[in-house]
């Protein structure tokens, strides 16, 4: 019997995978009940080392990089789930639905790939104004954050209205680059779509030659720092000529 593609093995395995991480992590954080994620910190800091091991124990049976990359962007995102839905039950739930708040990861999480000791970037997406968010805004935040850091991730973060997070976009291309490959975590699904449609209409398109510029300079200048040449004794494989980046770069520019 012929067996299935590589990919389709490797979705079944990641599958398999995700399913295990999920019912590790109803036996092990579900029963918190309401009480804030930094508050039981140790149940949370128990189920990401035994993951982390596991993750290892894979990587060490032979399990390719880009495999055990995926794997922890599940880890990570059912851990946020967690986090979040924690804290949006413990920080006045009766306030949540006039606060709508949305999780959402950005940049190289975003899209799925999360190495070792790689930064987890997010952008908590809100409705309210750019002078102050709501205290249970505010608090829900704080939750998510400390509690990543006291774990020993670095975190990129921001806390964004649309409006905001359009700007910033328009403004910076890292940002705008960041923000290609969002992808939503948690909260409110409604707000992070229209995140979506909106950064679509308002910075991907009619911005197409502008972003691809950008782009090919930001290529210039990284092979003239780390090296313009394929045929380097030493090259540098993230930001070199034909490394990572330049890959990485291909894709950024034909989401426009």
């Amino acid at each position: 019997m012929q067996s299935g593609s590589p990919k389709s093995t490797i979705k079944i395995v990641a599958s398999r995978h995700l399913e295990q991480v999920l019912a590790h992590a109803e036996n092990q954080l579900a029963a918190t009940g309401a009480r804030r994620p930094t508050e039981v910190l140790p149940l949370y800091k128990k189920f990401l080392k035994v993951e982390e091991h596991r993750l290892r124990l894979k990587h060490q049976a032979g399990h390719g990089g880009r495999e055990i990359c995926a794997h922890r962007a599940d880890l990570v995102d059912v851990l946020l789930r967690y986090v979040f839905g924690a804290a949006s039950t413990a920080t006045r739930p009766e306030e949540a639905s006039g606060a709508p708040l949305a999780l959402i990861a950005l940049g190289g999480y975003g899209r799925g790939e999360l190495n070792p000791f790689s930064d987890i970037d997010v952008m908590l997406l809100h409705r309210q104004g750019a002078k102050k968010i709501s205290p249970h805004l505010e608090e829900m935040v704080e939750q998510v954050l400390y509690l990543l850091w006291d774990s020993g991730f670095k975190v990129g973060h921001s806390t964004r209205s649309i409006k905001e997070a359009i700007t910033q976009a328009n403004r910076d291309m890292l940002t705008k680059t960041a923000m290609l490959e969002s992808r939503f975590l948690a909260g409110d699904a409604e707000l992070a779509r229209e995140f979506r449609e909106q950064f679509r209409s308002k910075c991907v398109e009619g911005h197409e030659r502008e972003y691809v510029e950008m782009r090919m300079q930001d290529q210039v200048v990284r092979h003239k720092k780390f090296g313009d040449s394929v045929y380097l004794q030493e090259p540098h494989v993230k930001s070199g000529c034909g490394g990572l980046r330049d890959y990485q770069n291909l894709l950024w520019m034909t989401y426009f």
